[in-house]
């Protein structure tokens, strides 16, 4: 495994080893993977390991799960309507790595009401604006549009931003020493705004997913805000939720 993989748990790590072997045609369009017993003798984990690495697969496409008769490949790309399943920081670190965020403009910017609503902060505050879009590493179809604001106190990462594998806010972890103690998500739709829509290659009138997270360090300040717009028709987002979740 690469740095990147030995930072992510295990599930994913099998996860990402299964998914390139379905796209190299190690296992074949059609054709069924390993059994559970055969894929944790494999990699020496447990059952749980591989259930959640086989549902990670199903979740994006490749795979469909048959009761009784094994794990079957359906397609060696993921389909067309992309799924975002997303339940921690490490999750969203993993989407960040298997998409390309392809940037087409960084810049410190003053913010208008809108954007300072969605940030948190006053009109006129300045922040370093990143904007560009977010495409699947596999094909280059485009997922949605992004735009991120930074806090000025992490401008001084602009030069390692273009090149940078992972999110922004790794980044800003790793190299300014400061974790993001917490993520808050917005979930709503809205008209897609008339300066994406060619870009996204909507017609007049469509709507978007908009999601927009707030990545907030320990003393709850905001650090980093992501705003993405998913074309409403192409994207589903998926929240597993655990029985002491509902029972809190």
């Amino acid at each position: 495994m690469n740095d990147i993989g030995e930072t992510l748990p295990r599930y994913m790590q099998v996860m990402q080893v299964l998914r390139e072997r379905i796209a190299t045609g190690g296992y074949g369009v059609d054709t069924l993977i390993p059994t559970e017993a055969e894929l944790c003798e494999e990699f020496s984990v447990s059952r749980y390991t591989i259930r959640e690495a086989l549902r990670r697969l199903t979740e994006a496409g490749f795979v469909a799960r048959r009761q009784g008769s094994g794990t079957l490949v359906i397609a060696q790309e993921p389909a067309g309507n992309f799924t975002h399943s997303m339940r921690s920081l490490t999750e969203l670190f993993q989407y960040a790595v298997d998409t390309r965020f392809a940037i087409d403009e960084i810049a410190p910017v003053e913010v208008d009401n809108a954007a300072a609503t969605l940030i948190g902060c006053a009109p006129g505050d300045t922040w370093l604006r990143v904007q560009g879009l977010r495409m699947t590493r596999a094909q280059d179809a485009i997922i949605c549009h992004t735009t991120v604001f930074i806090d000025m106190r992490f401008a001084w990462l602009e030069p390692e931003m273009r090149d940078c594998v992972g999110p922004l806010y790794a980044l800003i972890e790793r190299r300014a020493g400061v974790p993001v103690a917490e993520a808050v998500q917005t979930t709503n739709a809205v008209p897609v705004p008339e300066a994406i829509r060619p870009l996204l290659d909507m017609p007049k009138g469509a709507y978007a997913l908009r999601l927009v997270r707030r990545y907030l360090d320990r003393d709850g300040a905001t650090m980093v805000v992501s705003i993405n717009h998913h074309p409403a028709d192409r994207f589903s987002y998926t929240m597993r939720i655990r029985r002491d979740a509902l029972e809190g």
